[in-house]
């Protein structure tokens, strides 16, 4: 026993010293964030029907831009990847609204960018496109966030030729503001009388780091 105790004294500072300066574990170091694809298909309703719905005039160009709601996180960037329409996987959706009487496209936003928690996530502003003179567009904010579950906050806005129906008051704002707890690889419909959008989010992995194709002949990589 007394050789055993002299074995405990002589090995106790070795293995404190080993615990003290031995390498983080690697399970240990934080998390890389994780990479999605969204896409963003917006479509104008052409029936209009608006089932008693009441939308406001825009006033937005009376506000005071110093306000600290509209400049929070405005020099907030966070990275992202426009992709091409090769890799839209709405196109279907976008093709039928394109040949219904009732719907039009009119934007289709398709962009790679790593999900936040929500304190980190930023809103991202989507650029105007088809703002020609007498036609629809669309504009507006992205806002994708991951806890638990992933998270979108979409805030888009539809420009359109009203003609003489709120002449006399100014200009409504057609707006749709939504967030919804969504699921990857998940087609999700918004909309309200006037507009609308399809979404979806799939997740992202380098060409690095995908499995490699199994071997027709093994079925091994």
């Amino acid at each position: 026993m007394a050789i055993y105790r002299m074995y405990a004294l002589l090995l106790t500072p070795v293995l404190l010293a080993a615990a003290l300066f031995a390498p983080p574990c690697l399970s240990e170091s934080p998390e890389a964030p994780r990479s999605y694809e969204i896409e963003v298909l917006v479509f104008q309703n052409l029936v209009r029907n608006d089932g008693g719905e009441i939308w406001p005039i825009d006033y937005a160009e009376w506000i005071d831009e110093s306000d600290e709601h509209l400049t929070r996180n405005s020099s907030a960037t966070q990275a992202i990847t426009w992709l091409p329409e090769k890799a839209y996987r709405l196109i279907a959706e976008r093709n039928a609204l394109g040949r219904s009487s009732q719907y039009r496209p009119l934007a289709y936003f398709a962009w790679r960018q790593h999900a936040l928690d929500r304190a980190q996530a930023v809103s991202m502003e989507l650029p105007v496109r088809d703002n020609i003179t007498g036609k629809a567009y669309v504009d507006g904010s992205v806002r994708v966030a991951v806890e638990r579950y992933l998270h979108l906050y979409l805030d888009l806005q539809l420009h359109t030729r009203m003609g003489d129906e709120f002449s006399e008051y100014g200009n409504p704002e057609f707006r749709l503001t939504e967030h919804r707890r969504m699921r990857s690889r998940e087609t999700h419909y918004f909309d309200n009388p006037r507009f609308g959008a399809i979404t979806l989010i799939t997740p992202y992995a380098p060409p690095s780091q995908q499995p490699a194709p199994a071997d027709p002949q093994t079925g091994q990589p």
